[in-house]
């Protein structure tokens, strides 16, 4: 019998350094390495998503286009993904289906390869237009289906969900567990009923937090059920509460008599760069956790992720009541049961956070909302995941109709933007215009910084670099052999 060959997609580029970095690493961090990662071995690089479009754009000034395209330059060779948050694209508005098509088209003239679409309500309305464009345009679409542990969330749920992805067209199916609470039992007998869903010829995908600490043992028992691709990150931007690390999750494959064929030598080489540049910019590397059962209880309730975490934290400190944290937390974890267990990503981590607080600071229970809460309630983002409480429901929407979340997404938007905001330069232009609101595109246009390519420096040259900085040491020397000689006074 045949040994099951295990491949890794790598993260580190785009969710590891949103979940560890706030999406705040720059492109000089990743082209001086990008000829490592196109060499290692991976079923394919992660290099973008909605949110790294913003960030870039408004924090880093820089033009997450020309980063795609230099990326593409070092990696001529390996395929490139892209997240794509369903019909939003990115943020919390819905995006017409001239929008979306303009943004698939041009992913793919800047070097992308395939996509994964996601929908936090796992409604297959929101994700249609993009599998079926993405299959026109030649990309290989992956669907991808949200892990929650809740009551609605049922092996036969999670399948049938795949099952309505195969039907639509996607190419390899992906289960994500980014609260990372699925446990190690759960994903054995969860990824069982998928596999029997999608069929044996289907990628399986397997994408975990490790923020709980069941990641390690959650991705064997994948494995061992019959995962194909297990999405992993470069050592310094793993585990904690990314990825689990690409070496390690190697060493995993092999115990469990899997194949795996990737270039260790490379993967030891991005780890040590990452490690360079976490030291450079004064960014921890995190521990791997151990499960903690009581942390487990008190998180897997509400499962807002942490840095939505911190700023309800901030919320409550503004108002003197950080206090009322343990409050907040478990009146989320009854805002999220009510709302029907939306996957928590943006925005629906926003409505029961930002709800959670309201209810408790006013003392009195969505007594007032926020709008978009409202249009949840009545259907405008989607079929919830589970029925929400009629109560609350009925409270939200104050018997208003409810909203097909389809409606005006067919009128073309596209010449419009271009005859109100235009010209602009090129496609990516008009499109990073829509990423950003109108003054953050400007702010944007006027402090735009060059990308700088500079190549990988030596490691005795960073040492020497690093030594010398420090005014107790006078002089550098190093040898090794007839290779390399160095010598350096400080003076």
């Amino acid at each position: 019998m045949a040994r099951k060959k295990i491949r890794l997609l790598d993260e580190t580029l785009r969710n590891a350094q949103q979940s560890l970095w706030a999406t705040r690493m720059r492109t000089e961090s990743m082209l001086p390495i990008a000829d490592v990662i196109g060499r290692a071995g991976f079923d394919a690089v992660c290099v973008a998503a909605g949110v790294t479009f913003e960030t870039a754009a408004m924090y880093l000034y820089e033009d997450p286009w020309a980063r795609m395209r230099l990326l593409r330059r070092k990696m001529p060779d390996t395929s490139f993904d892209v997240l794509i948050r369903a019909r939003n694209l990115w943020g919390w508005k819905a995006q017409p289906r001239d929008v979306q098509t303009l943004f698939l088209e041009t992913l793919m003239r800047n070097g992308v390869d395939s996509f994964k679409v996601f929908d936090s309500l796992d409604d297959m309305r929101n994700v249609e237009h993009l599998i079926s464009e993405g299959r026109r345009l030649g990309f290989h679409v992956k669907g991808f289906v949200g892990y929650n542990e809740s009551p609605a969330h049922t092996d036969e749920y999670l399948a049938g969900k795949a099952k309505q992805l195969v039907e639509r067209g996607v190419h390899s199916f992906v289960l994500s567990d980014s609260p990372g609470v699925m446990k190690p039992k759960r994903a054995q007998s969860a990824f069982t009923a998928i596999r029997k869903a999608i069929g044996e010829e289907m990628d399986l995908h397997f994408h975990c937090h490790t923020t709980s600490g069941l990641g390690r043992a959650s991705v064997r028992e994948a494995i061992r059920a019959g995962v194909d691709v297990i999405w992993t990150a470069a050592r310094p931007l793993a585990w904690g509460s990314a990825l689990p690390s690409a070496l390690d999750i190697v060493e995993m494959a092999r115990e469990e008599g899997c194949e795996i064929d990737v270039d260790e030598d490379a993967l030891a080489e991005i780890n040590d760069w990452f490690t360079w540049v976490a030291y450079k910019e004064g960014r921890p590397i995190p521990e791997e956790k151990p499960f903690d059962p009581a942390a487990y209880q008190s998180y897997v309730g509400h499962q807002i992720p942490g840095g939505m975490i911190s700023n309800l934290v901030q919320q409550l400190k503004d108002r003197g009541l950080e206090e009322r944290l343990p409050e907040v937390l478990e009146e989320a974890a009854r805002v999220r049961e009510e709302l029907g267990y939306p996957h928590m990503s943006t925005p629906y981590s926003q409505f029961v956070g930002v709800q959670a607080v309201m209810n408790v600071i006013q003392g009195e229970r969505y007594a007032s909302p926020p709008e978009a809460l409202r249009l949840y309630a009545r259907g405008a983002f989607g079929d919830t995941i589970a029925p929400m409480d009629q109560n609350v429901k009925d409270l939200l929407s104050g018997g208003e109709p409810d909203i097909d979340p389809q409606e005006g997404l067919d009128e073309p938007v596209l010449p419009k933007i271009r005859a109100e905001y235009g010209p602009f330069e090129s496609d990516e232009d008009l499109l990073l215009f829509l990423f950003l609101h109108p003054a953050a595109y400007e702010d944007f246009k006027a402090n735009r910084k060059p990308i700088v390519d500079r190549p990988r420096p030596h490691p005795v040259a960073c040492l020497a670099e690093e030594l010398m900085a420090r005014k107790t040491v006078g002089s550098v020397e190093v040898k090794n052999g007839s290779d390399l000689s160095l010598s350096i006074s400080n003076t």
